[in-house]
C-alpha cells in the first residue's frame, strides 16, 4: 500500500515553496528597514569612533570645590572620555554647581525612635559654554542623584556610609549630564532657548 504523501507529493512541495517565499520576504524586509534604525552611540563609519564621542572630547569639564562636587567631575569626566582624561583647550567649558543633602526617611525604629533609612543626594546644575562666549550658556539642565543608606549607631560608621551614598548618587547624576549633553548633540536645534543664568562661581573665568 502506498503512502498518501507518495501518491500525491504536490500538497507538500507548495507548502515547501510557500515557506522559501516567505523566508525570502522576511529577509528582504530586514535588509529593508536595517537602514532606518541607528542606536544614539552607534559608529558613523567603520574605523571612526562615534560623532557623539567626538562631541564629548571637546567638552572640558572645570574645576567643582568640593569633595562631593569634585566626585561628580570626575565621574562625569571618565563617562564623557572614557578615561581618557579631561581635555585641555577644548572648544566646549562645562561648569558644574552641586548641592549634597542627608535626609531622614520615614522609617523609624520603634526601640529607639531614631531614622533606620537615610536618604542622600545630589542635585548638579550644569551649563555648558562655548569658549567663544563664556556669557551665555549654549545649553543647561539639572541632574539628581540618589541612595539610601541604613543608619547606624555607629558616628564613624554612619559617616562611611553617608560617603558612600554621596558617591554612588554622584555617579548617578554623572550618568545624567552625559545623557543630557548627548541628547543635546544629537539636535541642538530642538533644545528649548537658553536665557542668561544667574552666574555660578568664577563663572566669567573658569579654573582649568
Amino acid at each position: 500500500m502506498s503512502s498518501p504523501d507518495r501518491m500525491n507529493p504536490m500538497p507538500t512541495r507548495r507548502l515547501t515553496r510557500r515557506r522559501a517565499v516567505g523566508l525570502a520576504c522576511a529577509a528582504l524586509l530586514a535588509l529593508s528597514t536595517a537602514g532606518c534604525f541607528r542606536p544614539m552611540y552607534a559608529e558613523t563609519s567603520p574605523g571612526e569612533g562615534s560623532a557623539l564621542a567626538d562631541k564629548f572630547g571637546q567638552i572640558e569639564i572645570v574645576f567643582a570645590s568640593g569633595r562631593v562636587a569634585n566626585e561628580v567631575r570626575n565621574d562625569l569626566i571618565f563617562e564623557l572620555t572614557g578615561g581618557a582624561g579631561n581635555p585641555a583647550g577644548a572648544p566646549y567649558r562645562l561648569l558644574l554647581n552641586v548641592r549634597n543633602s542627608t535626609t531622614a526617611a520615614a522609617v523609624v525604629s520603634p526601640l529607639t525612635g531614631l531614622p533606620e533609612v537615610e536618604l542622600v543626594t545630589v542635585d548638579v546644575r550644569w551649563q555648558l559654554y562655548d569658549v567663544g562666549n563664556l556669557k551665555v550658556p549654549v545649553a543647561t539642565g539639572n541632574a539628581i542623584g540618589k541612595a539610601s543608606l541604613d543608619s547606624g549607631y555607629q558616628r564613624f560608621a554612619r559617616n562611611r556610609a553617608i560617603r558612600d551614598a554621596e558617591n554612588r548618587s554622584s555617579r548617578v547624576a554623572a550618568e545624567s549630564i552625559r545623557t543630557q549633553l548627548a541628547a543635546y548633540f544629537v539636535n541642538p536645534t530642538a533644545a528649548a532657548p537658553v536665557a542668561a543664568p544667574p552666574p555660578l562661581p568664577n563663572y566669567a573665568t573658569p579654573k582649568t
